[in-house]
């Protein structure tokens, strides 16, 4: 029988427009598991924050979090692969940004390694240098509250070089898109430079900075080794969904997705608005599976 591992994107695509599940998704899944289909999740969020919008997702194992950086055990909290920037590339990331002005956000593991659990209830940290925030940094800071991640340092050198896994710069694209170009530029190869919308501030752009293999692409593939799958089903919105939909087999886009999602898809169905992952999942999941 084909083992067929189906992966979905979080926010906008399986989360609704108010970023949780609704009561039909969440059932949708929870059966899906209980009948013994592989489901996974592939987020650009945090483990942590991944499962205070969505704890129903506690049950599903493995999931590709940080847009690639860490496939992790949502059960236990345990990094299976961690994809970390080396210390040379978070210097020349750091010395770019400083010289352009762009204030940034500097994501780190605590230490460890994979396979090595965390501390409980924190994975990571989040730094930055306390005073020099962007607007759109100090959106982030404000919706995020108290969060037990932030470490604000003093100066810029002593942001953390080693355990770095994403440095990200948030603000309008105009501002961002020149400066993801010289990034391309001078780190070529070393990092992988992503620029897309903020799903919930429309004119809010993430620029994302990371290993050359914390891609979700990288991590789906690193599932389905997980899970002996034979075959990838995968659903997403956004432009970083785009290297997972190019190792599926099949790829949908929910009706919502960024134009260039749609026209890489294997398929467009309903907008997250309306269940559209579960409710193809609930239509299709089974019969493939009893084909």
């Amino acid at each position: 029988m084909t083992r067929t591992l189906y992966v979905s994107d979080l926010d906008g695509t399986l989360l609704g427009p108010d970023a949780r599940l609704s009561a039909f998704t969440r059932r949708t899944v929870e059966a899906l598991i209980a009948d013994g289909e592989l489901f996974a999740v592939a987020t650009a969020r945090s483990r942590q924050s991944l499962l205070k919008r969505a704890p129903a997702l506690r049950q599903t194992g493995p999931a590709v979090v940080y847009g690639g950086a860490f496939v992790v055990d949502l059960r236990t909290g345990r990094n299976l692969v961690e994809q970390t920037l080396a210390p040379e590339a978070v210097d020349g990331i750091l010395a770019v940004l400083g010289r352009l002005g762009v204030p940034a956000l500097v994501y780190s593991a605590t230490p460890g390694g994979p396979g090595v659990a965390p501390a409980p209830g924190l994975d990571d940290t989040v730094s930055w240098v306390a005073g020099d925030e962007s607007p759109g940094i100090r959106w982030y800071l404000d919706d995020r509250g108290a969060d037990p991640r932030f470490r604000p340092v003093g100066h810029p050198g002593e942001l953390p070089r080693y355990g770095t896994f994403s440095i990200v710069a948030l603000g309008p694209l105009a501002e961002l898109e020149p400066v993801a170009r010289i990034l391309r530029s001078d780190l070529g190869a070393d990092v992988v430079v992503s620029l897309q919308e903020e799903t919930y501030l429309e004119g809010m752009y993430w620029l994302d900075l990371a290993a050359p293999g914390a891609t979700k692409g990288v991590g789906v593939r690193t599932l389905a080794e997980i899970y002996d799958a034979d075959r990838i089903v995968c659903f997403g919105d956004n432009l970083n969904d785009l290297d997972m939909f190019a190792v599926a087999d099949e790829a949908y886009a929910v009706e919502n997705a960024h134009p260039e999602v749609l026209a890489a898809a294997t398929g467009v169905i309903g907008s997250n608005a309306d269940d559209g992952v579960a409710r193809w999942l609930a239509g299709h999941a089974r019969l493939e599976r009893t084909a």
